[in-house]
């Protein structure tokens, strides 16, 4: 399959400013990275690429390098210094109504980049693309002259690929002629051809045929209508393209939210189904421990009582020990044992039963005491 090259000379640029608007036009890449920002009039260019673009001034030596700011001026000033710089050695006085200037726009075919290099947009121009592209660029230099190249720059930031080249078309006497350059329609046609045949021999699968911007020599207002209309075209659809891109990122990015939400919901869930596990684990121990307890009341309650029992049993056995009758006090006074009076005997034994009874009583007490104070504890 064969493929257009196109070549657009139509656009001229003058004096008054002009040729300044061009240059940061051309160059909005490298201004913008230095930190200058410039209107745009071409409603094709999208901000987002410009980063993407490639721009390159003439250094005057036969070689070219990326323009930088010098002195807080924008890059793209220097390509006005340039043309400046070669417009100074012009020896006649510029007419008023004189082209400084003609933009040259070098493009491969838009099917090209579609079956070869489909993923421009994203990833720039890849290495085939760049060859083809560097060549139609080498046709330039050889058909207008390095010194007449003021810059190019190769453009990502719109429709489709192109190379952007300013030239001057000064001649080697020193004179500013652009016709002497773009000669008429059968010189453009010579340029035409040979441009094909400099891409056809760096293996750029170029179609011979006329097309039909050289039927119409460039400049036909009626080509430059359905220039425009092509071009709105495409940057409708290149919108509509980028809007349902947009849409199925946006559409994307949804789901993956409401699978993340998914998973916080299902985790938070876990999280409460755990806790109300070890709440209800919680109440059940505390219900176990109150019932404990209430035994352990019960229990000591129950020993309390049997002790209560027990000392009032032993405070009547004391009782009734202690109440002697009258006739056993005197018999007690009378009878002697051993020589000792019984009295003496009695008292001393009786002394030892009591003492025997209170360390018994103290005893029951001091159980009972410790059996109260280990309910506490254990409650």
């Amino acid at each position: 399959m064969s493929y257009t090259m196109t070549f657009d000379a139509s656009h001229k640029v003058g004096r008054g400013g002009h040729a300044r608007a061009f240059f940061r036009h051309i160059a909005r890449d490298a201004d913008r990275r230095a930190g200058f920002h410039f209107p745009q009039s071409n409603p094709n260019v999208v901000p987002e690429r410009t980063a993407f673009n490639y721009t390159i001034v003439n250094d005057g030596q036969g070689g070219g390098r990326r323009p930088v700011s010098v002195d807080g001026r924008p890059p793209s000033d220097e390509l006005d210094d340039y043309l400046q710089q070669r417009l100074g050695t012009v020896r006649r006085a510029l007419r008023k109504d004189a082209v400084l200037m003609r933009g040259v726009i070098l493009q491969l075919d838009p099917k090209w980049f579609a079956d070869h290099n489909s993923d421009w947009r994203e990833k720039g121009p890849n290495k085939e693309a760049l060859a083809y592209m560097g060549a139609s660029l080498g046709w330039a230099v050889s058909e207008f002259g390095a010194q007449n190249i003021v810059g190019f720059s190769l453009h990502l930031d719109e429709v489709h690929p192109q190379l952007q080249v300013a030239i001057i078309p000064l001649t080697d006497d020193g004179r500013l002629s652009q016709k002497d350059f773009f000669k008429g329609p059968s010189d453009l046609k010579r340029q035409h051809k040979e441009l094909r045949a400099a891409m056809a021999a760096a293996g750029y699968d170029v179609e011979y045929r006329v097309t039909e911007r050289s039927r119409e020599h460039l400049s036909s207002s009626e080509f430059q209508k359905k220039a425009d209309r092509m071009r709105d075209a495409a940057r409708e659809l290149e919108q509509e393209r980028e809007a349902a891109e947009s849409l199925r990122r946006r559409l994307r990015s949804r789901d993956s939210d409401l699978d993340d939400r998914e998973s916080a919901v299902l985790e938070r869930e876990r999280a409460l189904a755990a806790r109300r596990a070890a709440a209800e684990q919680a109440v059940q121990d505390a219900n176990e421990y109150r019932r404990q307890v209430r035994l352990l009341e019960q229990s000591a309650a129950q020993a309390r009582e049997a002790a209560d029992v027990e000392s009032q049993r032993m405070r009547d056995i004391n009782a009734r020990l202690e109440s002697v009758p009258a006739d056993v006090e005197r018999w007690l006074n009378k009878v002697k044992v051993g020589g000792k009076p019984l009295r003496e005997l009695f008292d001393a034994d009786m002394t030892k039963a009591r003492n025997t009874r209170r360390s018994l009583v103290e005893m029951m007490e001091r159980d009972e005491q410790l059996g109260v104070s280990r309910s506490d504890r254990e409650r």
